[in-house]
Protein backbone atom coordinates (compact mmCIF):
# COMPACT_ATOMS: atom_id res chain seq x y z
CA UNK A 1 0.00 0.00 0.00
CA UNK A 2 2.72 1.99 0.67
CA UNK A 3 3.94 2.10 -1.90
CA UNK A 4 1.06 4.71 -3.75
CA UNK A 5 3.18 7.10 -1.72
CA UNK A 6 6.02 7.16 -3.81
CA UNK A 7 8.03 4.52 -2.37
CA UNK A 8 9.74 1.39 -3.74
CA UNK A 9 8.42 -2.22 -3.13
CA UNK A 10 12.13 -2.00 -0.82
CA UNK A 11 11.66 1.27 0.94
CA UNK A 12 8.33 0.40 1.96
CA UNK A 13 9.94 -2.92 3.25
CA UNK A 14 12.09 -1.54 5.39
CA UNK A 15 10.26 1.44 6.53
CA UNK A 16 7.79 -0.99 8.34
CA UNK A 17 10.62 -3.02 9.93
CA UNK A 18 11.86 0.15 11.14
CA UNK A 19 8.49 1.44 12.54
CA UNK A 20 7.68 -2.12 14.28
CA UNK A 21 11.18 -2.12 15.94
CA UNK A 22 11.59 1.70 16.74
CA UNK A 23 15.06 3.67 16.35
CA UNK A 24 17.83 1.49 15.97
CA UNK A 25 22.03 1.40 15.86
CA UNK A 26 23.33 0.91 12.69
CA UNK A 27 25.60 -1.89 13.78
CA UNK A 28 22.76 -3.73 14.90
CA UNK A 29 20.32 -2.95 12.14
CA UNK A 30 21.16 -5.62 9.97
CA UNK A 31 19.20 -8.50 12.90
CA UNK A 32 16.06 -6.28 13.11
CA UNK A 33 13.06 -8.56 13.14
CA UNK A 34 11.05 -8.35 10.08
CA UNK A 35 13.68 -7.20 7.61
CA UNK A 36 13.47 -8.59 3.98
CA UNK A 37 16.07 -10.28 3.01
CA UNK A 38 17.81 -7.67 0.43
CA UNK A 39 21.84 -7.31 -0.86
CA UNK A 40 23.47 -4.95 0.89
CA UNK A 41 23.90 -2.77 -1.81
CA UNK A 42 19.76 -2.66 -2.02
CA UNK A 43 19.27 -2.02 1.59
CA UNK A 44 21.98 0.82 1.54
CA UNK A 45 19.88 2.60 -1.49
CA UNK A 46 16.46 1.64 0.12
CA UNK A 47 18.05 3.42 3.21
CA UNK A 48 19.23 6.55 1.63
CA UNK A 49 15.76 6.89 -0.52
CA UNK A 50 13.76 6.93 2.97
CA UNK A 51 16.34 9.42 4.23
CA UNK A 52 15.36 11.92 1.23
CA UNK A 53 11.85 11.14 1.34
CA UNK A 54 12.03 12.53 5.37
CA UNK A 55 10.70 9.03 6.50
CA UNK A 56 14.26 8.22 8.24
CA UNK A 57 16.63 9.84 10.13
CA UNK A 58 20.35 9.02 10.59
CA UNK A 59 21.98 10.90 13.36
CA UNK A 60 25.61 11.85 14.20
CA UNK A 61 27.78 9.86 16.39
CA UNK A 62 29.02 6.65 16.84
CA UNK A 63 27.37 4.36 16.06
CA UNK A 64 24.68 6.25 14.04
CA UNK A 65 20.96 5.94 15.01
CA UNK A 66 18.58 5.26 12.11
CA UNK A 67 15.16 7.12 13.43
CA UNK A 68 11.87 6.07 11.53
CA UNK A 69 9.85 9.18 11.13
CA UNK A 70 5.97 9.38 12.80
CA UNK A 71 4.14 7.27 10.11
CA UNK A 72 1.17 9.87 10.66
CA UNK A 73 3.28 12.80 10.33
CA UNK A 74 5.18 11.97 7.63
CA UNK A 75 3.18 9.97 5.85
CA UNK A 76 0.69 13.12 5.30
CA UNK A 77 3.60 14.86 4.23
CA UNK A 78 4.12 12.60 1.26
CA UNK A 79 -0.03 12.22 0.76
CA UNK A 80 -0.17 16.10 -0.18
CA UNK A 81 3.31 15.97 -2.22
CA UNK A 82 1.37 13.38 -4.15
CA UNK A 83 -1.80 14.72 -4.80
CA UNK A 84 0.03 17.93 -5.81
CA UNK A 85 1.98 15.57 -8.48
CA UNK A 86 -1.54 13.85 -9.49
CA UNK A 87 -2.82 17.03 -9.87
CA UNK A 88 -0.03 18.52 -12.00
CA UNK A 89 -0.15 15.27 -14.17
CA UNK A 90 -3.61 15.87 -14.88
CA UNK A 91 -3.45 19.29 -15.88
CA UNK A 92 -0.78 17.80 -18.12
CA UNK A 93 -2.76 15.60 -19.85
CA UNK A 94 -5.33 18.38 -20.04
CA UNK A 95 -3.15 20.39 -22.12
CA UNK A 96 -2.21 17.39 -24.27
CA UNK A 97 -5.27 16.64 -24.91
CA UNK A 98 -6.60 19.83 -26.05
CA UNK A 99 -3.74 19.43 -28.50
CA UNK A 100 -4.92 16.50 -29.89
CA UNK A 101 -7.98 17.53 -30.56
CA UNK A 102 -6.34 20.55 -32.25
CA UNK A 103 -4.10 19.39 -34.09
CA UNK A 104 -4.31 18.21 -37.93
CA UNK A 105 -4.03 14.86 -39.44
CA UNK A 106 -2.96 14.17 -43.26
CA UNK A 107 -3.83 17.66 -43.60
CA UNK A 108 -7.66 17.45 -43.67
CA UNK A 109 -8.22 17.63 -39.69
CA UNK A 110 -8.00 14.61 -36.94
CA UNK A 111 -9.99 11.49 -38.60
CA UNK A 112 -13.50 11.38 -37.19
CA UNK A 113 -13.27 7.31 -37.27
CA UNK A 114 -10.40 5.57 -35.49
CA UNK A 115 -10.06 1.67 -35.58
CA UNK A 116 -9.13 -0.63 -32.53
CA UNK A 117 -8.30 -4.14 -33.06
CA UNK A 118 -10.00 -7.04 -30.66
CA UNK A 119 -7.23 -7.16 -27.74
CA UNK A 120 -7.84 -3.24 -27.02
CA UNK A 121 -11.59 -2.92 -27.08
CA UNK A 122 -12.75 -4.24 -23.73
CA UNK A 123 -9.55 -2.07 -22.42
CA UNK A 124 -10.85 0.78 -24.45
CA UNK A 125 -14.44 0.64 -23.43
CA UNK A 126 -13.23 0.40 -19.59
CA UNK A 127 -11.22 3.90 -20.50
CA UNK A 128 -13.92 5.56 -22.02
CA UNK A 129 -16.25 4.87 -19.02
CA UNK A 130 -14.37 5.49 -16.20
CA UNK A 131 -13.57 9.06 -17.60
CA UNK A 132 -17.23 9.65 -17.87
CA UNK A 133 -18.35 13.07 -16.05
CA UNK A 134 -21.98 13.01 -16.50
CA UNK A 135 -23.82 10.69 -19.19
CA UNK A 136 -23.09 7.18 -20.57
CA UNK A 137 -25.68 5.70 -23.21
CA UNK A 138 -25.04 1.58 -24.55
CA UNK A 139 -26.72 0.10 -27.14
CA UNK A 140 -26.14 -3.75 -25.15
CA UNK A 141 -26.76 -7.05 -26.90
CA UNK A 142 -24.75 -10.18 -27.52
CA UNK A 143 -21.81 -11.42 -28.72
CA UNK A 144 -19.91 -9.71 -25.45
CA UNK A 145 -16.34 -8.53 -25.81
CA UNK A 146 -16.01 -9.74 -21.96
CA UNK A 147 -18.20 -13.02 -21.61
CA UNK A 148 -18.12 -16.19 -19.45
CA UNK A 149 -17.21 -19.80 -21.39
CA UNK A 150 -21.35 -20.24 -22.26
CA UNK A 151 -20.83 -16.30 -23.85
CA UNK A 152 -22.94 -14.86 -21.45
CA UNK A 153 -22.35 -11.19 -20.52
CA UNK A 154 -19.85 -10.67 -17.21
CA UNK A 155 -20.08 -7.93 -14.76
CA UNK A 156 -19.43 -4.54 -15.81
CA UNK A 157 -18.21 -3.26 -12.44
CA UNK A 158 -17.12 -0.26 -14.07
CA UNK A 159 -20.32 0.90 -14.41
CA UNK A 160 -21.27 0.31 -10.86
CA UNK A 161 -18.47 2.45 -9.42
CA UNK A 162 -19.69 4.98 -12.40
CA UNK A 163 -22.98 5.10 -10.76
CA UNK A 164 -21.96 5.04 -7.49
CA UNK A 165 -19.86 8.45 -8.38
CA UNK A 166 -23.22 9.95 -9.93
CA UNK A 167 -22.99 9.56 -13.64
CA UNK A 168 -25.98 8.55 -15.40
CA UNK A 169 -26.26 5.34 -17.25
CA UNK A 170 -29.39 4.57 -19.74
CA UNK A 171 -28.60 1.48 -21.44
CA UNK A 172 -31.16 0.14 -24.18
CA UNK A 173 -31.20 -4.22 -23.58
CA UNK A 174 -31.76 -6.28 -26.49
CA UNK A 175 -34.26 -9.45 -26.36
CA UNK A 176 -31.30 -11.06 -26.95
CA UNK A 177 -29.36 -9.89 -23.67
CA UNK A 178 -32.45 -10.73 -21.61
CA UNK A 179 -32.73 -14.26 -22.49
CA UNK A 180 -29.36 -15.02 -21.64
CA UNK A 181 -29.30 -16.79 -18.46
CA UNK A 182 -28.83 -14.84 -15.69
CA UNK A 183 -29.56 -11.91 -17.69
CA UNK A 184 -32.70 -10.25 -16.22
CA UNK A 185 -30.34 -11.02 -12.59
CA UNK A 186 -27.29 -9.23 -14.37
CA UNK A 187 -29.98 -6.06 -15.67
CA UNK A 188 -31.43 -5.64 -12.27
CA UNK A 189 -28.46 -5.26 -10.67
CA UNK A 190 -27.40 -2.01 -12.31
CA UNK A 191 -31.18 -1.26 -12.04
CA UNK A 192 -30.44 -1.09 -8.51
CA UNK A 193 -27.82 0.59 -8.51
CA UNK A 194 -29.54 3.88 -10.47
CA UNK A 195 -29.66 2.94 -14.55
CA UNK A 196 -31.97 3.95 -16.41
CA UNK A 197 -32.55 0.84 -18.64
CA UNK A 198 -35.06 -0.23 -21.42
CA UNK A 199 -35.90 -2.97 -23.87
CA UNK A 200 -36.47 -3.06 -27.30
CA UNK A 201 -37.11 -6.76 -29.62
CA UNK A 202 -34.10 -6.26 -31.63
CA UNK A 203 -31.25 -3.32 -31.82
CA UNK A 204 -29.78 -2.23 -34.71
CA UNK A 205 -25.79 -2.35 -33.55
CA UNK A 206 -24.27 -2.11 -30.51
CA UNK A 207 -22.73 0.77 -29.45
CA UNK A 208 -21.29 3.30 -26.01
CA UNK A 209 -21.36 6.69 -25.95
CA UNK A 210 -20.06 8.63 -23.34
CA UNK A 211 -20.90 12.37 -22.42
CA UNK A 212 -22.17 12.98 -25.96
CA UNK A 213 -18.12 13.56 -27.34
CA UNK A 214 -17.12 10.09 -27.26
CA UNK A 215 -18.45 6.43 -29.11
CA UNK A 216 -17.39 3.23 -29.73
CA UNK A 217 -19.35 0.98 -32.03
CA UNK A 218 -18.33 -2.68 -33.23
CA UNK A 219 -16.45 -2.58 -36.78
CA UNK A 220 -17.82 -5.88 -38.31
CA UNK A 221 -21.43 -6.67 -39.13
CA UNK A 222 -23.73 -7.76 -36.37
CA UNK A 223 -24.67 -10.72 -38.26
CA UNK A 224 -21.41 -12.42 -37.34
CA UNK A 225 -20.51 -14.17 -34.15
CA UNK A 226 -16.99 -12.09 -34.26
CA UNK A 227 -16.27 -9.35 -31.55
CA UNK A 228 -12.74 -8.58 -32.94
CA UNK A 229 -12.39 -4.88 -33.51
CA UNK A 230 -14.12 -1.78 -33.02
CA UNK A 231 -14.23 1.76 -34.38
CA UNK A 232 -13.96 4.81 -32.17
CA UNK A 233 -16.02 7.93 -33.10
CA UNK A 234 -14.86 11.56 -32.53
CA UNK A 235 -17.41 14.55 -32.37
CA UNK A 236 -18.71 14.80 -35.85
CA UNK A 237 -21.97 14.31 -37.33
CA UNK A 238 -21.59 10.27 -37.02
CA UNK A 239 -21.61 10.67 -33.65
CA UNK A 240 -24.12 13.18 -33.68
CA UNK A 241 -26.25 10.61 -35.49
CA UNK A 242 -25.62 8.04 -33.56
CA UNK A 243 -26.99 9.95 -30.27
CA UNK A 244 -29.76 10.83 -32.48
CA UNK A 245 -30.66 6.82 -33.07
CA UNK A 246 -30.28 6.20 -29.32
CA UNK A 247 -32.64 8.82 -28.21
CA UNK A 248 -34.99 8.07 -30.87
CA UNK A 249 -34.69 4.10 -29.59
CA UNK A 250 -34.81 5.29 -26.24
CA UNK A 251 -38.28 7.24 -26.57
CA UNK A 252 -39.87 4.11 -28.19
CA UNK A 253 -38.20 1.36 -25.71
CA UNK A 254 -40.13 -0.44 -23.27
CA UNK A 255 -38.97 0.50 -19.34
CA UNK A 256 -37.53 -1.66 -17.28
CA UNK A 257 -37.45 -0.29 -13.82
CA UNK A 258 -41.71 -0.83 -13.12
CA UNK A 259 -42.72 1.02 -10.57
CA UNK A 260 -43.83 -1.57 -7.81
CA UNK A 261 -43.64 -1.79 -3.50
CA UNK A 262 -46.32 0.84 -3.50
CA UNK A 263 -44.20 3.22 -5.17
CA UNK A 264 -47.98 4.47 -6.34
CA UNK A 265 -50.43 4.22 -3.84
CA UNK A 266 -52.98 1.85 -4.56
CA UNK A 267 -51.20 0.18 -7.69
CA UNK A 268 -48.56 -2.14 -5.65
CA UNK A 269 -46.83 -4.81 -7.83
CA UNK A 270 -44.58 -7.62 -5.26
CA UNK A 271 -41.42 -8.13 -7.03
CA UNK A 272 -42.71 -11.56 -8.41
CA UNK A 273 -45.20 -9.92 -10.15
CA UNK A 274 -43.20 -6.95 -11.36
CA UNK A 275 -40.22 -9.26 -12.59
CA UNK A 276 -43.32 -11.12 -14.60
CA UNK A 277 -44.50 -7.84 -16.17
CA UNK A 278 -41.00 -6.85 -17.51
CA UNK A 279 -40.60 -9.86 -19.35
CA UNK A 280 -43.99 -10.43 -20.54
CA UNK A 281 -43.87 -6.97 -21.90
CA UNK A 282 -40.22 -7.59 -23.07
CA UNK A 283 -41.80 -10.02 -25.63
CA UNK A 284 -40.26 -13.41 -24.13
CA UNK A 285 -41.75 -16.36 -24.79
CA UNK A 286 -43.24 -18.34 -21.26
CA UNK A 287 -40.34 -20.91 -22.01
CA UNK A 288 -37.45 -18.20 -22.02
CA UNK A 289 -39.47 -16.58 -18.70
CA UNK A 290 -39.83 -19.65 -17.37
CA UNK A 291 -35.88 -20.78 -17.37
CA UNK A 292 -35.13 -16.95 -16.34
CA UNK A 293 -37.46 -17.20 -13.24
CA UNK A 294 -36.65 -20.71 -12.38
CA UNK A 295 -39.78 -22.01 -12.20
CA UNK A 296 -42.04 -23.64 -14.85
CA UNK A 297 -44.09 -22.68 -17.36
CA UNK A 298 -47.46 -23.28 -16.13
CA UNK A 299 -46.70 -21.15 -12.98
CA UNK A 300 -45.69 -18.42 -15.38
CA UNK A 301 -48.96 -18.83 -17.30
CA UNK A 302 -50.80 -18.85 -13.85
CA UNK A 303 -49.07 -15.46 -12.63
CA UNK A 304 -49.97 -13.94 -16.47
CA UNK A 305 -53.19 -14.84 -15.94
CA UNK A 306 -53.21 -13.02 -12.47
CA UNK A 307 -52.10 -9.96 -13.85
CA UNK A 308 -54.66 -10.14 -16.65
CA UNK A 309 -57.72 -10.64 -14.01
CA UNK A 310 -55.98 -7.95 -11.64
CA UNK A 311 -56.19 -5.64 -15.01
CA UNK A 312 -59.50 -6.88 -15.95
CA UNK A 313 -58.05 -7.41 -19.70
CA UNK A 314 -58.35 -10.32 -21.86
CA UNK A 315 -55.06 -9.87 -23.75
CA UNK A 316 -51.57 -9.60 -23.02
CA UNK A 317 -51.69 -6.58 -25.72
CA UNK A 318 -54.26 -5.02 -23.28
CA UNK A 319 -52.45 -5.56 -20.52
CA UNK A 320 -49.60 -3.55 -21.56
CA UNK A 321 -51.97 -0.88 -22.19
CA UNK A 322 -52.91 -1.33 -18.74
CA UNK A 323 -49.81 -1.16 -16.97
CA UNK A 324 -48.51 2.07 -19.19
CA UNK A 325 -52.03 3.70 -17.93
CA UNK A 326 -52.04 2.94 -14.87
CA UNK A 327 -48.64 3.40 -13.60
CA UNK A 328 -47.26 -0.05 -13.36
CA UNK A 329 -44.29 0.84 -15.75
CA UNK A 330 -42.37 4.00 -15.73
CA UNK A 331 -43.28 6.76 -18.32
CA UNK A 332 -42.42 6.25 -21.51
CA UNK A 333 -41.60 9.99 -22.23
CA UNK A 334 -37.42 10.43 -22.88
CA UNK A 335 -36.18 11.43 -19.83
CA UNK A 336 -38.75 10.20 -17.47
CA UNK A 337 -37.53 7.69 -14.84
CA UNK A 338 -33.46 7.95 -16.25
CA UNK A 339 -31.02 6.63 -13.67
CA UNK A 340 -33.43 7.15 -10.23
CA UNK A 341 -31.10 6.59 -6.72
CA UNK A 342 -32.84 4.61 -4.80
CA UNK A 343 -30.79 4.68 -1.49
CA UNK A 344 -30.15 0.92 -1.42
CA UNK A 345 -33.92 0.39 -2.83
CA UNK A 346 -34.46 -1.76 -5.85
CA UNK A 347 -36.70 -0.07 -8.84
CA UNK A 348 -38.54 -2.24 -10.32
CA UNK A 349 -38.58 -6.02 -11.17
CA UNK A 350 -35.81 -6.05 -13.44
Amino acid sequence: MLEALGLTDDEAELYVALVRSGPSPTDEFDRLPGLPDLPGAVVSGALEGLVAKGLLTRTAGEPAQLIPSPPDVAGEVLLLRRMQELHLARAAMGRLSAEYHRSPKDGLGRASVEFTDGAAVAQRADQMQRGAREEVLIFDMPPYVSSAEDGTALGNDCEMDRLAAGVRYRTVYDQLSIEQPGGLNRIRRYIDAGEGARARPRLPLKMLIVDRRLGIVPALPMNTEHTEGSALIHPSPLLDGLIGLFEQTWNSALPLDLVRDGDRAGHELDETEARVLTLLLSGLTDEVIARQMGVGRRTVLRRARHLMDRAGVVTRMQLGWYAAQHGWIAPSDGAAGVGRKTSGQSVGGA
